[in-house]
């Protein structure tokens, strides 16, 4: 078969049959402990403790861990319905509770065991690996280029970050990307649909629905960038006030307000830590490059794919010092704008048009 005849499903089996292989073998070196994912933390103590009596002895990473172990607790009751037995273990309720469809997922919509849930958030993120780079196939087909661009989604670092601390991010951004080929596959439903489920999945998304909704002004398709922006927003926000009237209207401001600081602060504020470490400045300085970059390209393209994931830039630099200070956070935080610059690079001035978006409900690219 010849690299530009091959089609995004053969692309998407191959991330899957990659990813599997990584977990398999991170799973046999710890004797196929699954919580080795979740990242529990020596010091985080409510998690952790919470961890140990549902499970008993779980495997521990130094410090606090990470974002995994929230999502444990949020998958045993997803939907809040005794938010006093599980969600006063979390660290920020209300900021973690807003990304809800991770863990809907792997906690199999509430009913699964603690140990199923160990399995699920790792499976989960294994399938949406594979999906989002089936739809970044699909995306690279529709601008003239091989499905093999497809594996920009599987091999980017921030997304194998995710998935190694069980992070919501893999499937919020299989699910933008996932937005972005229904629609230039003409399944313009679909597409409303995925935006939702990614700022369901990680309330940062919802910077994509406001990028597509822009583009599809610009082109004329006035109609449908008001259902695109409406539609995701109307209901993130009926989540949010769901999560209050469960956890109460305190604390929600507060808890988000410490994930950002005035532009460019958390950046500064992260420059003595990466003076100590080689590794944190050169990923800190690339990130920076990639956000001048990308909106350089963005300002010169009229491609669905660089005006979608544009949002980034400006929400990246309002992050705070916590998410800029580690390679492994800010790569995280820029994971679809690394799959979408990918595109740009290579396949931009090969893509379509507005004038070439195919009529809804007749999709142009194969499995």
């Amino acid at each position: 078969m010849a690299i530009t005849r091959t089609k995004p499903l053969t692309v998407a089996l191959v991330a899957l049959v990659v990813a599997t292989g990584f977990a398999i073998k991170v799973l046999d070196g710890v004797g196929w402990d699954p919580s080795i994912f979740v990242a529990f933390g020596e010091t985080a103590t409510p998690t952790t403790e919470y961890a140990q009596e549902q499970l008993g002895e779980v495997y521990l990473r130094l410090g606090q861990g990470h974002d995994g172990k929230y999502f444990f607790v949020q998958a045993h009751d997803p939907l809040l319905l005794a938010p006093a037995d599980h969600a006063e273990v979390l660290d920020r309720p209300t900021y973690r509770s807003q990304r809800m469809l991770y863990p809907l997922l792997a906690g199999g919509f509430g009913f699964f065991s603690s140990t199923d849930i160990l399995w699920g958030l790792l499976i989960v993120n294994v399938l949406a690996l594979a999906a989002g780079t089936y739809a970044t196939a699909v995306v690279a087909r529709r601008m003239g280029g091989s499905a093999w661009w497809g594996l920009a989604f599987a091999f980017n670092i921030g997304a194998i970050s995710e998935i190694i601390v069980d992070g919501a991010g893999v499937v919020a951004a299989a699910l933008a990307f996932g937005a972005v080929a229904a629609l230039l596959s003409g399944e313009e439903g679909w597409a409303v649909a995925l935006l939702s489920l990614a700022g369901l999945s990680r309330e940062a998304m919802l910077v994509v629905a406001v990028g597509v909704a822009w583009w599809l002004w610009r082109v004329g398709r006035r109609r449908l960038a008001a259902t695109s922006f409406i539609v995701p927003c109307a209901l993130v926000g009926l989540w949010a006030v769901y999560l209050r009237l469960r956890l109460g209207w305190e604390s929600g401001a507060a808890e988000a307000g410490l994930a950002f600081e005035p532009p460019f602060v958390g950046v500064f504020r992260s420059i003595p830590g990466w003076l100590d470490s080689p590794m944190n400045l050169i990923t800190g300085l690339f990130v920076l490059l990639l956000l001048a970059a990308y909106l350089f390209r963005t300002l010169k393209s009229n491609t669905l794919v660089a005006w979608a994931f544009v949002g980034f830039v400006p929400l990246t630099l309002v992050l705070s010092e916590m998410v800029w200070r580690l390679y492994f956070d800010s790569t995280r935080a820029v994971a679809p704008l690394i799959t979408a610059f990918v595109l740009m690079a290579f396949l931009d001035k090969e893509s379509a048009t507005s004038s070439e978006l195919p009529v809804s409900g007749r999709p142009s690219i194969g499995v």
